[in-house]
């Protein structure tokens, strides 16, 4: 990928996370939940580490100077600091994690498209928790928090394994034959 496809896509992929995370979901008896992170990680698995990661940073950078793309359309830099910022950092970290991944994988297949979606929201759970343990009291044990957010971590994961192999196939067409490499 050329520079300026990584930086249009990169831009691409920081006005799509902003567009879907101020939307909020809500399933029946679960936590709110918003599509932001499977935007994000749908965006590294789908283009890489570089451009995921580019693209979070870019959205990070615009919720930061004002722009109402954090959840629920808030903003500013004091979401670094605050209750969510263990969950903004992991954007970063699990898009690197899972575009380096996806990167290997010579197709995108329902298995691996679906692994890197549910390793990529554990990366977020773990470490945006962790943080939001770390700086105010929490009643619910790590369990209950945790179980409490499964539905919406398996229904954003398994769209986005959709996603992924539906749009990995569509690229795949379009680009010339890895030898029937699997």
């Amino acid at each position: 990928m050329g520079r300026w496809s990584l930086v249009l896509a990169s831009c691409m992929g920081a006005i799509v996370m902003g567009l879907a995370s101020p939307h909020v979901w809500h399933l029946e008896g679960a936590i709110p939940i918003t599509p932001q992170s499977l935007v994000i990680l749908l965006w590294a698995v789908l283009w890489g580490w570089k451009v995921g990661t580019l693209a979070v940073l870019l959205y990070l950078l615009a919720g930061g100077i004002g722009l109402p793309v954090f959840a629920g359309g808030s903003h500013g830099w004091v979401h670094f600091t605050g209750s969510t910022a263990g969950f903004l950092w992991a954007f970063l970290i699990a898009s690197l994690v899972v575009g380096a991944l996806a990167e290997r994988a010579k197709r995108f297949r329902y298995g691996t498209a679906a692994l890197l979606m549910l390793l990529g929201h554990g990366i977020l759970l773990v470490l945006g928790l962790a943080w939001q343990r770390g700086i105010m009291p929490v009643e619910a044990s790590w369990t209950e928090t945790v179980k409490g957010l499964m539905p919406a971590v398996f229904v954003k994961s398994a769209l986005g394994t959709l996603l992924v192999v539906f749009v990995g196939r569509l690229l795949e067409r379009r680009s010339p034959s890895q030898d029937g490499v699997d």
